[in-house]
């Protein structure tokens, strides 16, 4: 009996990756768009920098609530899990209208937090799955869900500036959101309704879920990537939040400049993402982490003195490189020592304590703006926590031969 036979993996699972990531890009494109857009949101209401901060602490505090709190129900209905992923894009499409419409600051509020919800919620089914579908390479397979990702994270940004020059409304941007996030929700139900039907079959009881999510939580490996998750999300949050304002309002960047520029920020992992994953399934996690914090922190730390010519936009690339691959080579790193049927429950421990916690990164970037220099002063903040994730990385007792590494 072959691998795919024993494991239940299905024949055509680069089809079903390819699909996947392709509903990832969409995500992402509309989630990175949402920052360049926030300046024009922020004139339109005459918001303050505290009250921006309110908005993106709605936004992160969503994310990571489905995320912490929904784990444990998506491990428990896998067979669920294209559903899931379709009602993801289809809902995504119907509360960015609602964004679109928002008439004031309160609304804004509610809105923003409800439409985080479908792209937090598409992490955890989507993870699970090319876990379980791709054990053999599970590096390559998340990174290339992220390359997906980042295929929105650069597109995003420019695509939002681009329509905001074109139909110069915020609203009108968000409205035109809704029509290929609704059509990706037919494509992804096409394509991925039956994506619960693979791999292995998680515990039928809740109290076993509870005993081997504890087990997750537990587990020393877990603890210490975790925490240098958070520490890295915290910083890089702050980058994500302000630097539209810093190209905008420090720099004086056009908004076409500011979303090219912020499309290298978050979309350089489209050519770092895979070439990492790969690594890391080669030559072990750690051997990738630890270098990969202290390069990101040094884009950091070296970003304001480049000023704002042709370095800064090296600089922004070199951050981008790390912006989100890094996080993908973390969380391999996590499932490779969780249990089957805790997959879900391991990646929401992930996103969900990065979001919560995060929820506090745009008032830490208001404290450190006001106090150490304006918008410049985000990136020493950043690249100071990216470093302390790096110490952290180096005590995980993450073994080097990544095929040594049994689930707990």
């Amino acid at each position: 009996m072959n691998q795919n036979e024993r494991t239940n993996i299905p024949e055509n699972r680069n089809f079903i990756l390819g699909s996947m990531s392709f509903g990832h890009a969409i995500a992402h494109l509309y989630d990175q768009g949402i920052p360049v857009l926030m300046p024009t949101i922020a004139s339109f209401f005459g918001l303050s920098n505290l009250q921006v901060s309110i908005v993106m602490a709605f936004r992160f505090a969503g994310f990571g609530i489905v995320n912490i709190g929904g784990g444990l129900v998506v491990d428990m209905l896998k067979k669920y899990w294209g559903l899931m992923l379709t009602g993801c894009m289809v809902a995504a499409g119907l509360l960015f209208l609602l964004v679109g419409a928002s008439p004031n600051f309160p609304t804004l509020l509610i809105t923003t937090f409800l439409v985080s919800i479908p792209g937090a919620l598409w992490h955890l089914p989507s993870t699970a799955s090319l876990s379980q579908v791709f054990p053999d390479r599970r590096g390559w397979a998340i990174s290339i869900h992220g390359f997906g990702a980042n295929l929105g994270n650069v597109s995003g940004p420019v695509i939002a500036a681009a329509l905001l020059g074109l139909v110069a409304s915020w609203r009108s941007v968000l409205f035109i959101y809704s029509i290929p996030a609704l059509i990706t929700g037919v494509i992804v139900w096409w394509s991925l309704r039956d994506i619960g039907k693979y791999g292995d079959s998680p515990p039928s009881n809740i109290k076993t879920h509870l005993e081997n999510t504890w087990k997750v939580i537990k587990n020393p490996v877990v603890l210490l990537l975790v925490s240098a998750a958070i520490l890295r999300g915290i910083g890089l949050d702050a980058v994500f939040a302000w630097s539209p304002f810093y190209l905008e309002e420090t720099l004086g960047k056009t908004h076409l400049s500011a979303g090219i520029h912020y499309s290298l920020l978050t979309g350089m992992g489209i050519v770092s993402a895979p070439v990492l994953g790969l690594l890391s399934d080669k030559f072990g996690r750690k051997s990738i982490l630890v270098p990969g914090f202290a390069l990101a922190a040094i884009f950091s730390l070296v970003t304001v003195a480049t000023g704002e010519g042709i370095l800064l936009l090296l600089v922004f690339a070199g951050m981008g490189l790390f912006s989100f691959a890094l996080h993908q080579v973390i969380q391999a790193a996590v499932l490779d020592v969780v249990g089957t049927g805790t997959e879900a429950a391991a990646v929401g421990l992930i996103f969900g304590l990065n979001g919560i916690l995060g929820a506090a990164s745009p008032f830490l970037g208001v404290l450190v703006i006001e106090k150490f220099g304006g918008y410049g002063a985000v990136y020493y903040f950043a690249g100071a926590l990216t470093l302390m994730a790096a110490l952290l990385t180096i005590f995980a007792p993450i073994r080097a031969d990544k095929s040594l590494i049994k689930p707990t």
